[in-house]
């Protein structure tokens, strides 16, 4: 049985990263700004690696415009990497620093596992990279929220790289715009969003932050 990638959005929802720990804090000006130093460089690993990961999708899926469509969106997330270091700078880190920072390993693994499960096939990583896309607007609403309330982070280095995926609709048409085998769509969007919430536990691990927070 093929479905349509929104019937999944409840899923997604019951593990949205807005629940997660380190998001909360950070909703709630409880982070310090070392912490969101270390937020950065952590998941810098995994921004610089979805250009590879829609590459992955794009190269798996059959029909051209469809590829046409992803490969724009594959261009627009290496231009995202260049916004993270801004991001990332505006926290007083260089690209030096940034480049040459070597992740935990369970960023790593989470990472890898996303990377792995577009390998498995187009409805694979279509579901991978929706269940990760969904809710970025939402998502990036509240750190641009909480950048300005909390931290003082106004400025546009701050800010451009969560200004950008309020904007994330363009890609979510690409993603829904392709029907996907129920079962295999429902594992695919279980692991994308572990890995996810992977990323955000090592980044706990990393400052201290209690998991029960």
């Amino acid at each position: 049985m093929t479905i349509s990638l929104s019937t999944l959005d409840p899923l997604i929802a019951s593990r949205s990263l807005l629940n997660h720990p380190f998001y909360l804090k950070w909703s709630k000006g409880e982070l310090t700004l070392d912490d969101l130093r270390i937020y950065a460089k952590e998941y810098f690993h995994l921004v610089e690696r979805i250009p590879g990961i829609v590459d992955r999708v794009r190269a798996r899926v059959r029909d051209r415009d469809l590829q046409m469509r992803i490969g724009e969106s594959m261009r627009e997330e290496q231009e995202h990497v260049e916004l993270w270091k801004r991001f990332a700078k505006s926290l007083g880190i260089s690209e030096v620093e940034l480049t040459a920072h070597t992740p935990s390993q369970k960023v790593i693994d989470a990472v890898q596992s996303l990377e792995q499960v577009a390998e498995q096939g187009a409805e694979e990583g279509i579901t991978a990279m929706y269940a990760m896309e969904a809710e970025l607007p939402k998502i990036a609403e509240t750190k641009k929220n909480g950048l300005c309330a909390f931290y003082g982070l106004t400025s546009e280095d701050a800010q451009i790289y969560f200004d950008e995926h309020l904007k994330e609709e363009k890609h979510l048409a690409v993603w829904r715009s392709f029907e996907v085998d129920n079962d295999r769509a429902q594992a695919a969007a279980s692991t994308s969003l572990t890995a996810q919430n992977q990323v955000l536990d090592a980044v706990c691990e990393k400052c201290g932050i209690s998991m029960r927070c």
